[in-house]
């Protein structure tokens, strides 16, 4: 019997081509669409993509399924990559992987899909490791009351939430993630027994899709002109060595100085006078900051009653989609910003990267980190926040008056736990 028509986005690995298996088995009407969305070829004149196509193409031949393929080069190009290259040439911190499922994957994808299968209501699969609140209850094409919530999967290590973050509730009630309460292995261990097994052959997909075998650094400066500049020690104002352009490194990066026995980190990287400020240790206090100022926050579900009600949320935070969830109060503010005071310090938060809250198993939403607040170094005497020179010193003042030290100050506790070794600290 068959349950009903669903589209399946197929890449060419292992994970779409188990997803696809699940729903041909389960008995659904499945067509497996593969998306273009990188027309350029690596310093080999080898295409990735057209790798993935022939995967793709074999894994539907395999499971009786039809194929096409979608064109996103365009929609790629202006609603990633540009904005990628603009936040590098800042000295910010982007990850394009966000974007992509926001404005491709689940945009202008789903778009596609519904021109194709002439139905604005078709269901389209893929293989992220994430749940839905709906489960299969997506395909029953019913009014849905309440905006679904977008679920960790059950696979921790490999969950993919922080990267969905900003998907639209309009997208996630059309999309059904049939790995998300399976892990890894269990995939693997179906696919090696069913007529997908050649896809494990495939090394998995790591990075940024478009870089290739290329290291970063070679594919970036065909975009970002190579714009030499020097290392400077914060503390001592020092020329420590020269570098081939600021958007090469990230805040917390390792540079290994030339000459230098000891190792270096990027503290800031500023693009008017395209200076690295770096520090000796990378686990010097520098690194370590409790709060964030975000732009306004991504609901996916809509706004939590609590914030509605109070302008604040107790939740948890993460900005690397493998750190540790840490707990924190989120506070709305007047400009449509928010402030996000950890009760942990952090190392390395950067500008232009995601603040993301979850409330338990459930991804609430996220937002570009606008502002990093004061770190322990910063904060040694609370009553007298001494903040760097990049620090808009305004800005955190005023928001320490308001929600007090809390924003920057640190317990002795967390100190020791976190082992920032104030003895190093320059003054």
């Amino acid at each position: 019997m068959t349950l009903g028509r669903v589209i399946c986005a197929i890449s060419g690995g292992v994970d779409s081509a188990v997803a696809a298996l699940l729903l041909k088995r389960k008995g659904y009407d499945v067509l497996g669409v593969f998306m273009t969305n990188w027309d350029l070829t690596d310093e080999v004149g080898v295409c990735s993509q057209d790798e993935d196509r022939h995967y793709a193409q074999k894994v539907c031949t395999a499971l009786k399924i039809p194929f096409q393929e979608v064109n996103l080069v365009k929609e790629y190009w202006v609603n990633v990559f540009q904005p990628m290259i603009e936040n590098y040439s800042h000295g910010k911190t982007l990850n394009p992987d966000v974007l992509c499922n926001r404005h491709v994957k689940f945009d202008a994808f789903h778009r596609k899909c519904q021109n194709i299968a002439n139905d604005p209501n078709i269901v389209i699969a893929t293989g992220h490791y994430a749940h839905s609140s709906l489960g299969e209850g997506v395909f029953e094409k019913q009014d849905i009351l309440q905006k679904p919530a977008l679920m960790k999967a059950v696979d921790k290590m490999k969950d993919q939430t922080f990267f969905l973050h900003k998907i639209t509730a309009e997208s996630l009630m059309k999309t059904h993630f049939p790995l998300g309460k399976m892990c890894k292995h269990d995939v693997k261990s179906l696919a090696i027994n069913s007529e997908v097994s050649f896809t494990l052959e495939r090394k998995e997909s790591m990075g940024i899709c478009f870089i290739g075998k290329r290291t970063f650094k070679n594919f970036i400066s065909n975009y970002i002109p190579l714009k030499p500049g020097e290392f400077i020690d914060i503390f001592t104002g020092k020329v420590m060595g020269c570098h081939d352009g600021i958007f090469l490194f990230t805040d917390g990066q390792r540079s290994k100085l030339s000459g230098k026995e000891e190792s270096y980190a990027v503290v800031h990287r500023n693009p008017n006078t395209n200076e690295i400020l770096v520090v000796r240790g990378v686990n010097h206090p520098i690194f370590f900051s409790k709060s964030v100022l975000t732009g306004p926050m991504h609901w996916i579900s809509g706004l939590p009653e609590a914030v509605e009600r109070s302008n604040k949320l107790r939740c948890q935070f993460r900005f690397h989609h493998q750190s540790n969830l840490v707990d924190c109060c989120l506070h709305t503010l007047d400009d449509g910003k928010c402030l996000v005071i950890l009760d942990e310090p952090l190392r390395a938060m950067t500008v232009g990267q995601d603040a993301v809250l979850y409330l338990g198993d459930q991804c609430l939403g996220g937002a570009e980190i606008l502002e990093v607040g004061p770190s322990a170094h910063e904060c040694r005497d609370p009553q007298n926040v001494d903040y760097l020179s990049f620090r808009d010193a305004g800005i955190w003042r005023h928001l320490m008056d308001k929600f007090g030290p809390d924003v920057g100050a640190f317990t002795d506790n967390q100190s020791s736990k976190h082992q920032i070794d104030w003895k190093r600290v320059h003054s």
